[in-house]
């Protein structure tokens, strides 16, 4: 006998009760066997939902995740019920941390100032997330100003969305820039680094 199967992965409670509702009501006769993840309060709405609707759900844990099978029925199974209330606890989805910020001082990766250094550090550049909100230059890294493709870098990674900012001290060196990009006063990343929300190369 055919067996259906439904599989319920990265779904809300209720997406899933409708989506097993709608395979209910489209396939009557058939056993049913529901694929769910890790979820157990998932799973226990999903069997809940099953067994109001007149449908035995026995479930089986399989890996990480678990397998609720139901039996066919020679009738059309009752109408299932509509309006099921999830279980009330609430369970927040995990954040999503943000990027932190990156802080250049250094015009190369590396102990030296050779080509390979250079080349490495343009490549985190080139590699930035999007979601980095800024990024700042400090100390040895404001000389990057003066390497054309850096700067093309740099000036792209503006455009896109992505702030590119000197510290105010940093002016004060003899290769410092002067009105390339916006001036962040040191206090202000210095703070964020206290705070361990500042990345630092």
């Amino acid at each position: 006998m055919d067996i259906l199967t439904l599989e319920l992965f990265d779904v809300t409670v209720s997406e899933a009760l409708r989506e097993v509702s709608r395979v209910l009501e489209d396939h009557p006769g058939l056993p049913l066997r529901v694929i769910i993840g890790g979820d157990e309060m998932l799973l226990h709405n999903v069997q809940r939902f099953l067994e109001r609707s007149g449908r035995t759900a026995t479930p089986y844990r399989e890996g990480s995740g678990w397998r609720v099978e139901t039996a066919g029925a020679d009738a059309p199974a009752p109408a299932p019920v509509r309006a099921v209330e999830p279980v009330t606890r609430v369970v927040p989805a995990p954040l999503q941390a943000r990027p932190r910020p990156l802080l250049l001082t250094r015009a190369s990766l590396g102990a030296g100032n050779g080509g390979v250094g250079r080349r490495l550090l343009l490549g985190v550049l080139r590699e930035l997330d999007p979601q980095v909100p800024w990024v700042g230059l400090a100390l040895e890294a404001t000389g990057l100003l003066e390497d054309p493709e850096a700067l093309a870098l740099l000036t792209a990674l503006q455009a896109r969305g992505t702030r590119v900012r000197v510290s105010r001290e940093s002016l004060l060196f003899p290769d410092g820039p002067e009105g390339a990009f916006e001036v962040i006063e040191d206090s202000q990343w210095q703070r964020l680094a206290g705070k361990g929300d500042l990345t630092i190369i």
